[in-house]
C-alpha cells in the first residue's frame, strides 16, 4: 500500500498549500493542466482498465501456470512453471488490485455520492466488488476496512478472507439497488464491448461467482439464475489492433515475452487434443483446438485466434455464470442438467462442432461440470479458484514432484510487507489454504 499513501500524502500536502495561500496570489500561479481532483466517471475508467488487466496480465498468466492450463517455457517463467516464486512476483498484481484498481473505485464512490450520481456510484460499487472480490479470492486475508484511507490507517490491517467476501456481497447488493436496468454501454463503453450487457445481470453473476468462492452453493444457484442470461449479455473487455488495446495476452506471447508462455504439453491443450480423453466425449473439441491453439506449442494468437490483438476477453459470462447455476445446483440436490447442457448447446453454436449434452448425475455430473469450466475458461482466474476450492477434483497434473498439491494462494508482495507491518507474510506460505478453503 505504500503508492497508496504516498498518493494520498501528496494531495493532503497540495490542500494544505492551497489553503494558505494569500488571496493577493490566488489563481496566478495555476495550472490547468495539474489536476488536483477528477470527476468520478474517469476515476471508474481508471479501475476497469485495471480489471482489465488483472484478467488478463500477469495474475492470469501465474494462475494459469499453476492450474496448467499454461506452460513457463522461458527465463524466469521456467522455475515459476515447477511454483519456484517469490513475493516480489506479485508487486506489480498487488498494485492492479489496489493502486490503479480498488483506490480508484473507491474514490469513484465517493465523488458520484458527492455529484448525486446514484446509477454511477452503483456502477462504481460493482466494479470496487470485483477487484476485492478477487483480491480475497487470490491472496486471503486483504485490507478492506481500512484500506482506502491512509491518513487514518497508514498500514491498513488486514481483513479475513470472508469477511471481505461477504462485504463484497454487500457492495454487490447496494450496487444493483443502484443500477436499474443500465446497460454496460453507460460508464462501461470503450473498456467493455457494445452489446447487451447490463450492469445488474452482470452484478448477480458476479455475486454468484464470489459466493461460489465462499463455498455458499444455496446462494450461489440463486443469484446465478438472476445473472447474465445470454452470451449477448457477457462483461466483455473490448480490444481492437490500435496500439494501446491489444488483447494482453497477444502483447505479452507476440511482442513483449514470446516463448515465455507456451502451452506445450499442458493439461488443457492435452484435454483438447484428445491427448487426455475427456469425461464427456465432445467431437466438437477439433473446432475448440483449432480456435485455442496454433500448434501444439502455442495458443492460437492469429486473426480469429482466442488471443488474436483485436479478441475480446470475457471478464464474467454466460457460459461461466450457467457452470456456477449447475455446480451449486448439483450440490443442493436441484436441477444441474439443464444449465450444464445449455453450455453445451451454447458451445455448439460458436464453435460449429457437437457438444453432446449428459445424462449424467452425482459425482461424475460434476465433474463433468468442473471439466467443461476448466476447459471453456481458458485464461480466467476463475479457473484457480475453481481448482483449489475443489481439492483438485478434476485431477490437474501437478508439476512439482516435490509438493502433494497445487499452489493453494498468490504470495504477499514485497512492496507491501516493506510498508505494511500488518502484512501476514511470515506465517503464509505458497501451500497454505486460504480460509474458505481450509
Amino acid at each position: 500500500m505504500k503508492q497508496i499513501k504516498l498518493y494520498t500524502l501528496s494531495l493532503f500536502m497540495a490542500v494544505l498549500t492551497l489553503a494558505s495561500c494569500s488571496e493577493y496570489t490566488d489563481g496566478i500561479n495555476d495550472d490547468p493542466n495539474a489536476f488536483t481532483s477528477a470527476p468520478a466517471e474517469l476515476l471508474l475508467g481508471n479501475a476497469q482498465l485495471s480489471i482489465i488487466t488483472l484478467s488478463e496480465s500477469q495474475a492470469a498468466r501465474v494462475a494459469g501456470i499453476f492450474t496448467d492450463q499454461f506452460t513457463g517455457a522461458d527465463r524466469q517463467f521456467i522455475p515459476l512453471n515447477s511454483y519456484t516464486t517469490s513475493n516480489t512476483d506479485y508487486d506489480d498484481i498487488w498494485s492492479d488490485l489496489y493502486v490503479e484498481g480498488a483506490t480508484q473505485a473507491d474514490l469513484a464512490i465517493k465523488k458520484a455520492a458527492e455529484e448525486g450520481n446514484t446509477v454511477l456510484e452503483g456502477v462504481a460499487e460493482i466494479n470496487l466488488a470485483l477487484l476485492m472480490g478477487e483480491a480475497a479470492a487470490l491472496f486471503g486475508d486483504v485490507p478492506f476496512t481500512e484500506a482506502f484511507d491512509a491518513q487514518a490507517f497508514p498500514e491498513p490491517n488486514f481483513d479475513a478472507q470472508a469477511d471481505v467476501l461477504n462485504s463484497v456481497q454487500d457492495l454487490l447488493t447496494s450496487g444493483i439497488s443502484k443500477v436499474g436496468s443500465t446497460p454496460v454501454s453507460i460508464y462501461g463503453d470503450l473498456r467493455f464491448a457494445s452489446n447487451g450487457a447490463t450492469w445488474a445481470e452482470v452484478a448477480h453473476s458476479l455475486k454468484a461467482r464470489y459466493y461460489l468462492v465462499a463455498k455458499d452453493y444455496p446462494s450461489a444457484l440463486a443469484e446465478a439464475r438472476l445473472g447474465i442470461s445470454s452470451s449477448n449479455g457477457d462483461l466483455v473487455a473490448s480490444h481492437s489492433s490500435t496500439v494501446g488495446a491489444k488483447n494482453l495476452f497477444f502483447v505479452f506471447t507476440k511482442v513483449e515475452r514470446e516463448g515465455y508462455l507456451t502451452t506445450e504439453g499442458s493439461h488443457l491443450y492435452n484435454l483438447v487434443s484428445g491427448a487426455t480423453p475427456r469425461l464427456l466425449a465432445t467431437p466438437g473439441e477439433t473446432q475448440r483446438e483449432a480456435y485455442y491453439y496454433a500448434d501444439n506449442v502455442n495458443p492460437n494468437t492469429a486473426s480469429g485466434g482466442v488471443f488474436a490483438e483485436d479478441a475480446d476477453f470475457p471478464i464474467i459470462s454466460y457460459i461461466e455464470t450457467k457452470l456456477i447455476e449447475a455446480e451449486a445446483a448439483q450440490r443442493t440436490g436441484d436441477d444441474a442438467l439443464t444449465p450444464f447442457n445449455a453450455v453445451r448447446t451454447e458451445l455448439a453454436g460458436i464453435y460449429g462442432g457437437a457438444f453432446p449434452a449428459t445424462t449424467s448425475t452425482g459425482a461424475t455430473l460434476l465433474e463433468e461440470i468442473l471439466e467443461e469450466k476448466y476447459i471453456s475458461l481458458i485464461g480466467s482466474l476463475q479457473v484457480f479458484h475453481d481448482v483449489r476450492r475443489t481439492n483438485n477434483l478434476i485431477g490437474v497434473p501437478i508439476k512439482n514432484a516435490d509438493t502433494p498439491i497445487l499452489p493453494q494462494r498468490f504470495l504477499y508482495p514485497l512492496n507491501e510487507i516493506n510498508s505494511n507491518t500488518n502484512t501476514p507474510a511470515t506465517s503464509v506460505g505458497l501451500y497454505d489454504t486460504t480460509q474458505v478453503n481450509q
